[in-house]
């Protein structure tokens, strides 16, 4: 049984970082960046399309397998966005990509490696903070005051949306509805819907910082859109 903060999942961390710090180099010292960037993307939805498959095999309902959490948001933007090299999407998954570390930090994850749904979690989350880094450093990519805008705009559109498919369908999704049934950080941010502004007012800060540090060098003197 997976346990947080145990070897495992530090050693979980520490492999899959390592395995896409390979793949980075690779990428980079390649002529055909965008090409490998696009099939990496093809192969991260495919696993996700196989986990989504075996969860259903093993019992799941297909409503509580949609891909409305935000990681899974994020991944389905970021694959859309490489494949057309499309930079506006990018620029909002860049912002989006901090649920993922989050996500890694306390994985809602039961299984243990080599189990593919344990490979499947961890494998799409860790690429789609690695598509951020390869967009920022390979395809100098830089968020703007107005990316951070909408994006912060999106997620509550998206959230707001989210809301009533979990009312309809009887889910959770973005644990917009309610906290999660589970141990979570979520525990210590107050009940519903007090927690929703504490973890607002955290993306708006953690988001912001990540504007402040990534723009481009020559917005420090005059931030605008």
């Amino acid at each position: 049984m997976f346990k947080l903060f145990d070897i495992s999942h530090i050693s979980y961390l520490i492999g899959y970082t390592l395995l896409f710090v390979f793949i980075y180099f690779k990428i980079a010292n390649s002529v055909k960046k965008e090409f490998f960037l696009k099939v990496l993307a093809l192969v991260m939805l495919s696993i996700k399309i196989i986990e989504i498959l075996i969860r259903h095999s093993l019992g799941e309902q297909w409503h509580y397998l949609l891909p409305l959490h935000l990681c899974n948001l994020t991944l389905i933007l970021v694959v859309i966005g490489s494949l057309l090299n499309n930079k506006k999407i990018l620029n909002v998954t860049f912002f989006w990509s901090v649920g993922a570390i989050f996500a890694l930090i306390t994985p809602e994850v039961k299984v243990q490696f080599p189990n593919f749904l344990n490979i499947s979690f961890f494998i799409t989350h860790v690429y789609v903070i690695f598509s951020s880094i390869v967009e920022y450093k390979l395809f100098h990519l830089r968020p703007t005051l107005k990316s951070w805008f909408l994006s912060f705009i999106y997620i509550n559109i998206v959230s707001g949306i989210v809301f009533y498919i979990n009312k309809i369908l009887g889910t959770n999704y973005l644990y917009i509805n309610y906290k999660p049934s589970f141990s979570s950080p979520l525990d210590h941010f107050g009940d519903w819907p007090n927690y929703l502004f504490v973890i607002m007012g955290l993306y708006l800060v953690i988001t912001f910082t990540m504007f402040l540090l990534f723009r481009e060098k020559k917005q420090k003197d005059n931030i605008n859109f």
